[in-house]
């Protein structure tokens, strides 16, 4: 199992140097849940990582949320369809039971559930 859960984050409409693209790092034994926000259809989208641990509580944070975007240039909602399993959610605890072989898994997203299915990326990622 891995010890780090990578999220490559891709926003090419940030500017330098506020990290329009950006690999945010989370220790595995951090994570204490995984919640998709945001109804099923094309509406905004985030994934809340609840998390614990010394650097979390030494930086004081609680969570780390994570928007999703269909454009790495633009805020696009992807689609998400009642009764499929959340393809956000899944990402996320795909990577956390991954055996890498090393020490970092990648939360990798694929494509949203439209009719016409769109690459999904991790577009901004914050503390709190």
């Amino acid at each position: 199992m891995a010890k780090f859960i990578k999220f490559s984050v891709r926003n090419s409409a940030a500017a330098s140097p506020l990290g329009p693209t950006e690999n945010i790092l989370v220790n595995l034994e951090d994570i204490t849940s995984v919640v998709a926000t945001g109804a099923t259809g094309a509406n905004a989208k985030t994934v809340i990582v609840g998390l614990t641990g010394r650097a979390a509580q030494a930086a004081g944070y609680q969570t780390l949320t994570l928007a999703v975007s269909t454009s790495i240039s633009a805020a696009v909602n992807p689609t998400i369809v009642t009764g499929q399993n959340n393809p956000l959610v899944s990402a996320v605890r795909s990577a956390m039971t991954a055996n890498p072989g090393g020490v970092v898994a990648s939360a990798q997203l694929g494509v949203d559930q439209a009719a016409v299915p769109a690459q999904m990326y991790w577009r901004t990622a914050t503390f709190a």
